[in-house]
């Protein structure tokens, strides 16, 4: 009987096999390739942002050594091999200083655009944005300005979009606007703040009915 009972419990799971055991067998194959793949892509990240932070301190050596051509070479190379670290957006940002100091404006505006929409940090997002738009009201684009100024992205930077904002009424003749922005941009910075004498001091710039 119990020799009965070992040959059906045998017969049942070469059928349980027979029925599962393949995709068992993928399903173990599977999990292991997932965990293979999330260590190689840990370990992958951990040293590619080794790899950028060391090529950054070198960029950052050489602009301290006014080599602008060689720290230039090296942010490129920093947005096109390690664009998904932070070091990217940092390098975007000093590419496009280097670019006009060198009066190229065209550069310049390619590297704050590449910044804007693809640096890690949205600390370095937003100031693309601004320096992006205070170039375009430098040439007189105050539309296109104004539409970056109008970004609801503001973490952290909603002073300095308001008096970008203000900046760009104000070159547009729009001084009630402008009033109400630097207004808004003197409220989120606070009275008490040290920059804040600039914004009053662009508020009486308007005339008089800008005096608070």
């Amino acid at each position: 009987m119990e020799a009965y009972d070992s040959d059906e419990q045998l017969e049942r799971l070469k059928a349980w096999w027979n029925k599962y055991g393949n995709a068992l067998i993928v399903g173990i194959v599977l999990g292991v390739m997932v965990l293979v793949g999330v260590k190689y892509w840990l370990r992958h990240r951990t040293l590619s942002s080794d790899a950028a932070s060391s090529l950054y301190d070198v960029m950052l050596g050489e602009l301290a050594q006014k080599n602008t051509t060689a720290a230039a070479q090296d942010g490129q190379l920093l947005i096109s091999h390690y664009s998904a670290t932070p070091y990217a957006g940092d390098a975007a940002l000093i590419l496009a200083r280097i670019s006009l100091d060198a009066g190229d404006i065209k550069a310049a505006r390619e590297h704050l655009q590449w910044a804007m929409n693809h640096a890690a940090d949205s600390g370095m997002r937003n100031a693309a944005r601004l320096r992006l738009a205070r170039i375009l009201m430098q040439e007189g684009k105050l539309n296109a300005a104004l539409k970056l100024a109008d970004s609801k992205d503001r973490d952290g930077f909603a002073s300095d979009y308001d008096e970008l904002r203000g900046d760009i009424f104000a070159a547009q003749g729009k001084k009630a606007e402008a009033r109400q922005a630097y207004g808004a941009a003197l409220a989120e910075l606070g009275s008490g703040a040290p920059y804040a004498r600039v914004l009053r001091m662009k508020l009486d710039d308007l005339g008089p009915e800008a005096a608070k």
